[in-house]
């Protein structure tokens, strides 16, 4: 089962998909191996001791029981154990998210202090997700046939509803982002790896912003910045490509920077 698993690994990283899943299931087969448990076969309780004995928080829970979903959908199962293990209730909170500010901020600095980064590329990058929401796996998958500039609209296959979506984006970006794929001719849209863009974020941005970044908190600072542009909540909905529309309130939740700048503007 562990050669399966490797090939489960080298999957995910051919379809540009970050290893979270591999990383739950790596110890946990480990475990299933020393206990002496069958994957295949194992029980509900057996797969329940598991937690327990990890200790794990809910979220962990219920990324397990995702990561063994898919790991059965990668060998073509249609029956396991896995499909049965019901998800926990967690309160959803809105996660740190980095703002238009952060990203001027950032640009400003790698313009200044990291000759190893094109600038312009990873302006367009860093807006682009800002403006469009994105995701890391979406965009480099992307390419630059998807793009139509004549109605400043980029089709992004939404993997999760498995179909394309046209979404908008600023008619100020469209030139600076024609400019700059004249100056790298490539099919891919943006032509940046996986690590690459995690040498962005978690090195390069991290540094500057002196704390924890990842690509996904663009993400949701891109849905706050279009909430905050006036975007209704069930056009936001579409442009994220969330299934259901209480995922999408979470980012209608203010904190409490909004509150004091909202009650200072509108009450004094």
């Amino acid at each position: 089962m562990k050669t399966k698993l490797e090939a489960y690994k080298s999957y995910l990283l051919n379809i540009h998909r970050a290893l979270t899943y591999y990383n739950f299931l790596r110890p946990f087969f480990n475990y299933l191996e020393k206990e002496n448990i069958d994957f295949m076969t194992m029980t509900k309780d057996q797969f329940a001791n598991y937690f327990t004995i990890r200790k794990f928080s809910a979220n962990s829970i219920n990324n397990l029981i995702k990561a063994g979903k898919d790991f059965c959908r990668y060998l073509g199962l249609k029956e396991h154990i896995c499909f049965e293990m019901k998800q926990l209730d967690v309160e959803k909170k809105l996660r740190n998210y980095l703002t238009e500010d952060d990203i001027k901020k950032a640009i400003k600095y790698i313009a200044t202090y990291n000759g190893r980064l094109d600038v312009n590329k990873i302006e367009c990058i860093l807006y682009f997700i800002l403006f469009t929401g994105v995701r890391k796996s979406e965009l480099f998958n992307l390419k630059r046939e998807k793009f139509n500039f004549e109605n400043n609209k980029v089709k992004i296959y939404e993997k999760k509803l498995k179909q394309e979506k046209n979404i908008p984006f600023p008619v100020k970006f469209a030139e600076k982002l024609q400019t700059y794929f004249k100056t790298e001719e490539k099919d891919n849209a943006f032509n940046i790896t996986p690590s690459e863009i995690n040498y962005l974020f978690r090195v390069v941005i991290a540094k500057y912003l002196g704390k924890k970044v990842s690509p996904h908190m663009l993400r949701h600072g891109s849905a706050k910045y279009l909430l905050g542009q006036g975007m209704p909540i069930t056009c936001l909905q579409k442009i994220f490509g969330h299934a259901n529309i209480t995922t999408t309130l979470i980012y209608a939740e203010a904190d409490e920077k909004e509150i004091e700048r909202n009650y200072r503007e509108k009450i004094g």
